[in-house]
């Protein structure tokens, strides 16, 4: 087994992610515009231990496959927020990608975002959006 990891820390907390095809959500994620900082592979072929992914402007979120541990959660029942400056390039990521569109990119009026939600293939719903609280 071959752990990788980036040695950059991140504060905060972490949202964990588990998934029925972790190594394609993985993929998916990626090419969203996040980064791996560690990789564990699974006991079985095509698995997920355990994976840190990073999003380059702060943040982490933990993605490992559904069967490799105990968890109470489900591929599907995450929501998940990331800051980003630019939500209009992860769209257009996103729409390459094609991702199912849950929310479109709009300009909120009741607080400063511009923002838009997708799903990932598990069903989870990812919102990109310029508001940081």
């Amino acid at each position: 087994m071959t752990v990788r990891t980036s040695g950059i820390r991140q504060p905060g907390i972490w949202a964990s992610v588990v998934s029925d095809d972790a190594p394609a959500l993985l993929d998916w994620l990626l090419a969203l515009g996040f980064s791996e900082d560690l990789m564990i592979p699974g006991e079985r072929e095509g698995s997920v231990h355990h994976c840190q992914l990073d999003w380059p402007e702060g943040g982490r979120v933990m993605l490992s496959s559904r069967d490799e541990r105990p968890t109470p959660c489900l591929p599907g029942t995450s929501s998940l927020h990331v800051v980003t400056a630019d939500p209009d390039a992860v769209m257009l990521r996103a729409r390459a990608l094609g991702a199912t569109v849950i929310h479109e990119l709009v300009d909120q009026t009741d607080y400063p975002s511009r923002d838009f939600t997708i799903a990932d293939r598990d069903g989870n719903h990812w919102t990109f959006a310029t508001f940081a609280g």
